[in-house]
């Protein structure tokens, strides 16, 4: 399983899930979950986003499980994009339908969600769990972030650094 990075850089991390389990299934980026600090609630938006190829076996989530040392319950669900359906939420898991019918989770949606009275570090250990997705129309979990994605202050600093880099270069050299 993934442990969340102990301290946060801001009050939103997008985490990449992708790294598969199953040694026979490539990994590769299966989702985005992106947790935000708003006000004295962690919002949860959870994005669908594989490999095109993937979809003609038909492949849904089947849930993301997480711990969560609040054992706070989720509220306020909804698809953002898509018709999903959730079966269960709960302190350590958000579960979707699984039956072959409209509302999974698929390719292309976004749910959303919110834990009240939460902040980012309550939260670690996510695993994404894909159903439908291997040849023979096995499940895949995936425990670990491939990386997160940088915040804008996180690029602006780079630049700044390599700036200055460039500086103390052509200063030292004038010398």
């Amino acid at each position: 399983m993934v442990t969340a990075p102990a301290a946060f850089a801001g009050v939103t991390q997008t985490f990449v899930l992708g790294t598969s389990n199953t040694p026979s299934f490539a990994s590769q980026d299966m989702a985005h979950l992106t947790i935000a600090e708003v006000g004295n609630n962690t919002v949860w938006t959870l994005a669908a986003d594989w490999d095109n190829a993937l979809n003609t076996r038909n492949p849904f989530i089947f849930g993301l499980q997480f711990t969560d040392t609040k054992t706070a319950s989720p509220v306020n669900f909804n698809a953002t994009n898509g018709t999903i359906v959730a079966k269960s939420l709960s302190a350590t898991a958000v579960n979707f339908l699984t039956a072959n019918k409209a509302g999974r989770f698929t390719d292309g949606e976004v749910a959303t969600w919110t834990f009240n009275n939460t902040k980012l570090t309550d939260f670690s250990a996510f695993e994404l769990h894909v159903n439908s997705v291997t040849a023979n129309g096995g499940s895949v979990k995936f425990t670990k972030m491939t990386s997160a994605v940088p915040e804008p202050e996180t690029y602006g600093m780079l630049l700044a650094g390599l700036g200055l880099i460039g500086f103390a270069a052509r200063r030292r050299a004038a010398k």
